[in-house]
């Protein structure tokens, strides 16, 4: 490995696919065992911090990928961290225009404008004031309506329009797998069987619906301790300890028999 104290995201995915390729070991492989998707794994090797999901799961990924190539991970976590600082620095950086030199306007109008709306709001609180001293404005009333025997119908107020009903949350389509956070965020990612993984950074209280369809379904969950999962009735919460990441294999509904 290049010196650590020069090291930056690029030198540290050549070293590391060098490591791996030394090793024997396919990203493919490392892919089928740790649930990690090759795009990430080849952004880790490729040096393209940007396309990981941050520093904490991307260093949890980097832990898998080392137990399988056996190697020390020491030395290899120190560089990441180093690389990602740098990584980090650059991305914050920005290039400086010219100095734009800014019109001065006269301030005539815009004094003129402010009395305007100061006078325009004092008038509105001295109206409102009138009537919460007079109690109040007066109720719109119906019209006097007689009934056949000659006497005056009652008058009632004009009634207030209805309040408007809360819309429901949208039921989950059978068959689909919930995923909840709680009051963190978590990496998670999803292979429904015979269906290409997808993964996303989960904000903290968000849901995801994941149309499974009642398939098997491997999750990898960057934080075990955040996330409750709901599929086929059963509920996990929480999966498991806070900081741990969790490999789980939800199995298929069962196909109901057909009698003949």
């Amino acid at each position: 490995m290049v010196s650590l104290t020069k090291i930056n995201a690029r030198d540290f995915g050549e070293a590391l696919r060098s490591a791996r390729e030394k090793a024997g070991v396919t990203l493919e492989a490392i892919s089928g065992r740790t649930k990690i998707s090759v795009a990430l794994l080849v952004a880790l090797e490729s040096g393209d911090f940007g396309r990981l999901p941050n520093q904490v799961f991307a260093k949890m990924f980097l832990r898998q990928y080392l137990d399988l190539i056996q190697a020390a991970p020491d030395n290899w976590l120190h560089a990441f961290d180093v690389a990602w600082r740098k990584f980090a620095e650059s991305s914050q950086s920005f290039v400086v225009g010219p100095v734009v030199p800014v019109r001065r306007r006269r301030a005539g109008p815009w004094i003129v404008s402010l009395g305007l709306v100061a006078a325009a709001v004092a008038g509105v609180f001295l109206v409102q004031r009138r009537q919460h001293v007079s109690g109040g404005p007066a109720l719109v009333r119906a019209p006097e309506t007689r009934t056949p025997s000659g006497s005056t119908a009652g008058r009632s107020a004009t009634p207030a329009a209805p309040t408007p009903a809360a819309a429901a949350e949208p039921t989950p389509q059978p068959g689909a797998l919930l995923i909840r956070t709680g009051d963190t965020s978590c990496w998670v990612e999803v292979h429904v069987s015979g269906e290409r993984p997808s993964s996303r950074l989960l904000a903290s209280s968000a849901t995801w619906e994941v149309p499974a369809g009642g398939k098997e379904v491997d999750l990898v969950l960057g934080d075990a301790g955040a996330v409750s999962i709901e599929y086929l009735g059963e509920i996990r919460s929480p999966v498991g300890r806070p900081g741990e990441v969790a490999h789980i294999h939800l199995q298929a509904s069962p196909t109901p028999s057909v009698r003949p």
